[in-house]
């Protein structure tokens, strides 16, 4: 590709692409200009109306039309879950560098599919979500490599809202609709990103609403709305994990990490980052310790220097994120391996679920460095 320029395919033209994704293309990305080359929905006046927005050169009902555009160098994935495998893998054999919605597939054989034709057309592969690009996640991983918290125990995170009223598919098998791969992998992703691979997993499941509204009609739920996971790292720490479409309030996604010397709470009530040390270990303080700016995390009494701005959160940094890999050659985070390993974790959650019998976990993934 050139390096002053890159086409971009969006594939899937609904809510996802319209709100975090469409918005930020067109515009220099990393010195590099990123056009939106095409875009693609099988609604097709979806695709329409996005091209028309957005200023996409081409728009097609077929995604298999818009892999055929040579202008098209990467392609965003953004349809629902069941047609994820299906498209990265014809991407990626296309020759396109890969970035999907959350998850990867609804199989592990899907996964491991998709990611060896990356690996064979040598195109790179993202994974959303970017959770462990999050400054809040970089922090806390310095904290706990910094041994400040001691021996991890227990890890405890939330991923739950009372479930889209506009998409019908999201509570159906047949469309890919999954509470556990719609919203587990948020908590999940947090969970791992901190406390490394899970070696085992066992699950209560539930259909807790059987009818929803949906777009003003009533619509019967054949999934699971309501999960609880319990989590057996490799390391010996446990894991507690909620996702739902049964929650109608909560102040914040929690996710909660706790030690023998320490706890941390990110995205707690009162502050996005807080921090409890038990003894003089992190910046000779002890007791609760909270930022006091959500960009660079700048605590009191805790003096910070490493520069958290360079790790995102936001959609156009997963994106930002996406276009420097591809123009260094370099690895995206998270890449196929710890995406196929959350993927394990949420598929056999749910057959623990519906066996009652806790399931082996055998894929793993290199944690980040702090």
């Amino acid at each position: 590709m050139n390096n002053d320029r890159l086409g971009l395919g969006v594939i899937g033209c609904g809510v996802i692409a319209n709100l975090m994704y469409l918005p930020l293309v067109n515009r220099k990305i990393h010195g590099c200009m990123v056009e939106l080359a095409a875009v693609s929905d099988n609604v097709a006046e979806k695709a329409a109306a996005a091209a028309q927005a957005f200023d996409a050169r081409a728009c097609y009902s077929d995604y298999r039309d818009l892999l055929a555009v040579p202008g098209v160098e990467a392609v965003l994935i953004t349809t629902n879950i069941a047609s994820h495998a299906e498209i990265a893998l014809a991407a990626a054999a296309a020759g396109k560098h890969v970035l999907v919605q959350k998850p990867l597939a609804e199989t592990t054989a899907e996964a491991d599919a998709v990611i060896a034709e990356a690996q064979r057309a040598g195109v790179k592969l993202q994974v959303e979500p970017s959770h462990m690009l999050s400054p809040l996640c970089a922090r806390a991983r310095d904290v706990i490599a910094s041994g400040a918290l001691g021996t991890i125990s227990s890890v405890e995170a939330r991923a739950t809202h009372s479930g889209a009223d506009d998409r019908p598919w999201l509570f159906t098998r047949a469309g890919g609709g999954s509470v556990m791969l719609d919203m587990g992998v948020h908590a999940l992703t947090w969970a791992a990103s901190l406390a490394g691979p899970v070696g085992r997993v066992a699950a209560f499941t539930r259909t807790t609403v059987p009818t929803r509204t949906i777009n003003g009609q009533a619509h019967d739920v054949d999934i699971d709305d309501n999960v609880a996971l319990l989590l057996e790292f490799e390391s010996g720490a446990l894991g507690n994990i909620v996702a739902n479409y049964t929650t109608i309030a909560d102040q914040a996604p929690q996710y909660s990490v706790y030690g023998t010397e320490g706890t941390i709470h990110v995205g707690a009530p009162g502050s996005p980052f807080q921090l409890y040390v038990h003894k003089e270990q992190y910046g000779g303080s002890q007791g609760w310790l909270s930022p006091t700016l959500f960009r660079g995390h700048k605590a009191r009494p805790v003096t910070e220097t490493t520069p958290y701005e360079a790790h995102g959160v936001q959609p156009d940094t997963s994106l930002g994120h996406f276009v420097e890999c591809i123009l260094e050659d370099r690895e995206p985070v998270p890449g196929g391996e710890f995406a196929r390993h959350v993927l394990e974790i949420m598929v056999k959650g749910a057959e623990a679920g519906r066996t009652g019998v806790a399931q082996q976990i055998s894929s793993t993934f290199k944690p980040l460095a702090g």
